[in-house]
């Protein structure tokens, strides 16, 4: 089994400080699909929804692996978030060389997820709690 690329430990410290007002610490792709998934969910403002993604990513746990992959010339760490805010949540992240935390995806699952420790995560949503956007 691969082990994740990113020590998470760090993850969450930059996440925390992005948290703290340190804006430089990590970025959501413009237009973040992960942003306005969440504010799709949850009828949220966009800083709700963002406080909403990266308070998730502080409860991820090594337990929460599910695998590393290449995209965009570089390795991913993917986690699946059991029973956060009522869902299962399919994350993923990369850290550049400046340890910032980019490329964050973070949603409901849309299908069931097996993670790397075996545990199954279901998805949680109904077909109408995904943006037809992500439909396509």
């Amino acid at each position: 089994m691969q082990s994740p690329k990113y020590d998470l430990d760090m993850v969450k410290t930059t996440v925390s400080s992005w948290l703290k007002g340190n804006y430089e610490s990590g970025w959501f792709s413009a237009p973040s699909c992960s942003i306005d998934y969440v504010i799709h969910i949850f009828n949220c403002t966009n800083s709700t929804a963002e406080k909403i993604v990266l308070e998730g990513l502080m409860k991820l746990e090594t337990k929460n692996y599910y695998q590393r992959k290449s995209m965009w010339g570089d390795i991913v760490d993917e986690y699946g978030l059991s029973n956060y805010l009522g869902h299962n949540w399919y994350v993923k992240f990369m850290v550049g060389e400046d340890k910032v935390l980019e490329e964050i995806s973070f949603h409901p699952c849309e299908k069931d997820m097996v993670l790397a420790n075996g545990k199954v995560l279901f998805t949680t949503i109904d077909d109408h709690m995904i943006p037809a956007w992500r439909k396509n």
